[in-house]
């Protein structure tokens, strides 16, 4: 016997039910984005600050990784994450942050105290325990360069405008004819290391190169960073191997900071295409990211939820392609896209910081599987500052009319 009309449309809206809620289940989770706004991020970012000046040791240093459940002092330390956090305190001073000075300050004098000297440059390389610098690595130097550029452009003080220039040395000797960033400078051969790459020192150093240029546009930095521009765009990913490729937020850091370039950014078709694409990557990072709830079913289907440092990068760089875009009239369809995606990373920052009335280590903090690393607070930091003026009540630095266009 034929089957009814009225039970085959029957079976096809059962099985068109069930297969939309599978997708709303499964596919199209809500997004936890909180509602963020100037003055809920400004606490936020200062309960981090407050993190680093209540855990700075007398020498300059911060504690590194700490596990709340044991109350421990996991040890290690980081050159890098140093000069970073050092570079994101200068962020949260230019903010009027209270305390982020003396920090970041007292940051800058244990660099001071670990610079390495090399043929007619500088760069941030503590000796081992043994006393011996066996290997200088460039992101140290080029984060600090940005820190250092941060306290210039806040304080107006020049003081270290010629560590800045032998600073500026040292990165442009690590990068070859390509656009390439070596890793690393090997004192005992007194070359850059070969095929020394890391994922993220060429981002930092063409950032360090562009903040150079701004500062000081007679000097010729802007040759090396546009070299190193035009080879992260083109290759660099499938060259150095990295696959999937790098979401990179130091990239975004310093095309942002191309717009701000005397007579602006000189950006290229490759250049366009290459920042559509991470503006694409970091858009579906934070709608993936923030459906999160470490839930078993959020889970199973979605993953545990990022470090504090991972999910900072993901905000530092919306932030970053926020501002260019607001700069830049090509990426004029993006503009509020992007303030949305960068807010939404803004609030679920906030919904993950750590809350403690006791614990030091633990107030302002960011913790997976009960640890957390000074990076955590670091990028998290920059996140949020760099949210603040395009949130509800901003200084409406990033405000533009609202205009056409997807998300990336």
């Amino acid at each position: 016997m034929g089957r009814s009309v009225a039970g085959i449309v029957g079976r096809g809206a059962l099985l068109w039910g069930v297969t939309l809620v599978g997708l709303r289940a499964v596919v199209v989770q809500p997004e936890h984005c909180g509602d963020p706004d100037v003055a809920s991020l400004t606490a936020s970012a200062q309960a981090a600050v407050d993190w680093f000046v209540d855990n700075q040791q007398p020498d300059g240093q911060w504690l590194y990784r700490y596990d709340r459940d044991a109350d421990t002092d996991l040890g290690g330390y980081n050159v890098v994450r140093h000069a970073g956090v050092t570079m994101s305190l200068e962020q949260a001073a230019r903010h009027g942050l209270d305390r982020a000075a003396d920090a970041a300050d007292a940051g800058l004098d244990w660099v001071l105290d670990n610079l390495y000297e090399g043929p007619g440059w500088k760069a941030l390389a503590p000796p081992n325990d043994d006393g011996e610098v066996t290997s200088v690595r460039v992101g140290a130097t080029g984060l600090l360069v940005a820190a250092l550029v941060e306290r210039r452009d806040r304080t107006g003080d020049d003081e270290h405008d010629a560590l800045m220039h032998d600073l500026g040395a040292f990165l442009t000797v690590m990068v070859n004819e390509r656009g390439q960033v070596l890793g690393g400078w090997d004192p005992a051969t007194g070359e850059p290391v070969p095929e020394s790459w890391n994922q993220y020192f060429t981002g930092e150093v063409f950032w360090a190169l562009g903040l150079l240029h701004r500062t000081f546009p007679a000097a010729g930095y802007d040759i090396t960073a546009l070299r190193i521009a035009d080879y992260l765009a083109a290759e660099r990913d499938d060259v150095e191997g990295w696959w999937p490729d790098v979401a990179d937020h130091w990239a975004a850091y310093g095309f942002a900071t191309m717009a701000t370039w005397p007579g602006g950014a000189p950006l290229t078709d490759t250049h366009r295409e290459y920042i559509r694409r991470q503006m694409g990557f970091q858009s579906l990072q934070i709608r993936w990211e923030s459906q999160r709830t470490n839930s078993f079913f959020s889970h199973y289907t979605r993953g545990r939820q990022t470090l504090g440092a991972g999910m900072g990068t993901i905000g530092e760089a919306l932030d970053q392609w926020s501002a260019l875009a607001e700069a830049d009239d090509d990426f004029a369809g993006y503009r509020a896209p992007l303030r949305d995606r960068a807010l939404c990373a803004a609030g679920v920052l906030q919904s993950r910081q750590a809350d403690s009335d006791t614990d030091p280590a633990e107030d302002g903090a960011w913790f997976q599987f009960g640890i957390t690393q000074m990076d955590d607070q670091q990028h998290s930091l920059s996140a949020l500052l760099e949210a603040i003026p395009i949130a509800p009540g901003g200084d409406g630095s990033h405000d533009v009319d609202q205009q056409g266009g997807s998300a990336p």
